[in-house]
């Protein structure tokens, strides 16, 4: 029986278009669209997605890219850029269900991203990636969040739009459901008795 439901943030609760952020970022520093490119190709967003940097690494390349001092507070919103606003009914979604199991949160990401969360909204708990050193699919990152919810894998579904992560959780037995829209996530969530 499912007693926790684990969503991805990046292309589930929160939409996201890397090339909003490039524009952002273009316009921001002046720079142009290939360096831009090359920043968030290279190694910087998987060591900050891993715990390995932050936005002051960040505020450092932009700083590169622009000639001018970027400080943290600048190279977060930058960062954020990339998400679109979070659709309410998926939002809503996770709060009904909330009211019959524990829901929660767990993407490769940094805390910071709390920010782009809609007013008032929560997931409990929250696992990020740069918190527990570890980004899906690895072994680590699940058993995580395993530990974290202190649940036997079989008790734990994951809503995730990555073919990867979804293969990862069946593997190591939890229930997980690939992410294509709200219409097959409510069908397969009311095929589990869900919400």
């Amino acid at each position: 029986m499912i007693r926790a439901v684990l969503f991805d943030l990046g292309g589930v609760l929160l939409p996201f278009d890397p090339e909003r952020r490039i524009r952002a970022v273009c316009a921001a520093t002046g720079a142009g669209s290939d360096p831009v490119r090359a920043l968030f190709a290279g190694d910087l967003p998987g060591r900050m997605d891993r715990g390995e940097a932050d936005e002051r690494h960040y505020a450092a390349a932009f700083s590169e890219l622009a000639g001018r001092p970027v400080d943290a507070e600048e190279a977060i919103e930058l960062i954020l850029s990339v998400f679109a606003p979070p659709p309410g009914a998926l939002w809503d979604l996770a709060a009904r269900l909330a009211e019959r199991l524990r829901v929660g949160g767990f993407s490769d990401n940094p805390a910071f991203v709390r920010r782009v969360f809609p007013h008032g909204a929560g997931l409990d708990p929250m696992l990020f990636s740069a918190d527990i050193r570890a980004c899906k699919p690895s072994d680590a990152a699940f058993a995580a969040a395993e530990a974290k919810l202190g649940l036997p894998p079989r008790a734990i579904l994951l809503v995730d739009d990555s073919p990867a992560n979804v293969a990862a959780a069946l593997a190591r037995g939890w229930d997980a459901l690939h992410f294509t829209g709200d219409a097959a996530l409510t069908a397969a969530l009311a095929a589990r008795g869900l919400p």
